[in-house]
């Protein structure tokens, strides 16, 4: 008799490669998390930049994860705030009325809010486009 070798049984199982996925990105997330509070506790206390406004001047820098494990990098003044989607304050930051809240993160906008002020804060299209 011959062995009759299925070209199926060369590829691995799926589940398991499906399943490294999702433990590499949970990886790069704890790592991104433990980073952003490590630069929190380097950088110390440091007093937001206000805009002409009288508010800190905002921006979203980035966007990252898929699915619902999304992870908003937000700028507000001159420092840098991770912020989860899912919770409200930023990571390693402390409830106070200055402190901006994440209501939510949709498509490219994160929603923002804090005592008498919202803010709807999108990515640049220029850092998405393609460029001809």
């Amino acid at each position: 008799m011959f062995a009759v070798s299925s070209p199926l049984a060369a590829v691995p199982d799926m589940a398991s490669a499906e399943m490294s996925v999702r433990e590499l990105m949970h990886l790069d997330a704890e790592l991104a998390r433990k980073q952003a509070r490590q630069r929190l506790k380097t950088a110390g206390p440091q007093l937001d930049v206000p805009a002409a406004s009288g508010n800190p001047a905002l921006h979203v820098a980035a966007i990252y994860g898929v699915g619902r494990k999304l992870l908003a990098e937000v700028v507000i003044g001159s420092r840098s705030h991770i912020y989860m989607r899912g919770r409200a304050l930023p990571v390693g930051g402390t409830a106070s009325p200055s402190t901006y809240l994440l209501r939510g993160i949709s498509g490219s906008c994160v929603h923002l809010e804090r005592t008498g002020d919202s803010q709807t804060l999108c990515l640049r299209p220029s850092l998405w486009a393609a460029k001809p």
